[in-house]
């Protein structure tokens, strides 16, 4: 009977002792990610930007524009306005993001003129192509709970940490959770993948780049749906940034960009 009961407690505390890692944070990715959000741009900028639908041979069949205005807030975390437009290049669909430490909250207008509209489903894709709202906002880099679940090489070149993140529960099941390739070096994400059911859905690669003094952020990226074996491309345009402390050199500086 003792033998059992000590089987028994070991199995037990066996249990709890995984369980207690599970739920415990881990420094190194908490920290990784917060590098990877310090390196997000820190001045207002308007962008310009294209989701492009790929047939499989990667010519366009269909484009959508976007427009998008980026203001860091002072106290931390990004107020994103995200444009969709029309033909006309109007505002056809506008969803605002509120991104912090504390999680992110979405808020969305459509029509012609502008007006609230109810939450559309943030994991569905956008204007027809393979790209969805969590992907064009990146507030995945605000969730919280990361864990660093393993490394790779990428290209020969890049040495990552694979960093995992349970998608929040109150943002509904469209994905399981989403790991993130981060070259810490840069503090950088280059690649992503988006699970549900065990298995991944979605994939996102970095394609370019480009340099915000000495910040990196995201140019252009190729969204692919697994399931459906498509693909669309998120290419960044013109940029503008507002910094009235800088001189036109500088600011011709911030936008240039670099290739990997």
């Amino acid at each position: 009977m003792n033998r059992f009961c000590h089987f028994g407690c070991l199995a037990l505390a066996l249990v709890l002792a995984v369980a207690a890692r599970a739920a415990s944070p881990d420094a190194e990715a908490l920290g990784l990610m917060e590098q990877v959000r310090l390196s997000m741009p820190h001045v207002p900028l308007d962008m310009e930007a294209q989701i492009r639908v790929l047939d499989p041979n990667g010519k366009p069949v269909s484009k959508l524009q976007s427009h998008v205005v980026w203001t860091p807030r002072r106290e931390g975390g990004r107020d994103v306005q995200y444009d969709l437009l029309g033909p006309d290049g109007e505002p056809a669909e506008r969803m605002e993001v509120s991104l912090s430490d504390l999680g992110s909250a979405f808020s969305y207008q459509a029509g012609a003129p502008l007006a609230p509209a109810p939450l559309p489903d943030l994991f569905a894709p956008v204007g027809g192509s393979d790209i969805n709202w969590m992907e064009l906002s990146f507030s995945f880099f605000f969730w919280p709970g990361p864990r660093i679940v393993g490394e790779e090489r990428v290209a020969g070149r890049w040495d990552c940490k694979i960093v995992e993140i349970p998608c929040p529960a109150d943002l509904g099941g469209g994905w399981s959770h989403i790991r993130l390739w981060v070259v810490p070096a840069y503090s950088a994400v280059i690649r992503g993948e988006a699970w549900k059911d065990g298995r991944a859905i979605k994939r996102f690669d970095v394609d370019s780049i480009r340099r915000l003094r000495k910040v990196y952020m995201i140019g252009d990226m190729t969204v692919r749906d697994l399931d459906r074996g498509s693909r669309s491309l998120l290419k960044v345009g013109k940029m503008k940034m507002f910094a009235p402390d800088l001189t036109p050199e500088e600011l011709e500086e911030l936008n240039s960009p670099v290739v990997w």
